[in-house]
């Protein structure tokens, strides 16, 4: 059985438009991104029940740039480690649902 940790990893991890306006708000220049992948283990998300909150730390938000006319030409990858918090509300005794995610602290690692 999933635990609730597990459960909001794996939607934290997917929440496409929260990683998808960090990197349209990473400089790339004229380079483009064609590849992004977001980890995060479930014991490193923090859950407050009493006000269906929530923190994460430590999730590594991967992504490539093409920086070349062709494809491979320059290909580089880069890693950003990324904090937050959030919302959630149950849905019942078993499940919950990912409600609000907001990004604190951005490291990039490389």
């Amino acid at each position: 059985m999933k635990t609730f940790e597990q459960d909001l990893a794996e939607q934290i991890m997917n929440e496409h438009s929260v990683w998808a306006a960090l990197l349209a708000n990473t400089n790339l220049g004229n380079y483009a991104s064609s590849l992004w992948n977001v980890t995060l283990k479930p014991e490193d998300v923090t859950i407050n029940s009493d006000d269906k909150t929530f923190t994460f730390q430590h999730a590594n938000f991967q992504f490539d740039v093409e920086a070349g006319l062709s494809f491979g030409d320059d290909h580089s990858q880069y890693t950003k480690q990324v904090s937050g918090h959030g919302t959630f509300q149950s849905k019942d005794s078993k499940t919950i649902e990912l409600k609000t995610l907001n990004t604190d602290k951005i490291t990039t690692i490389k």
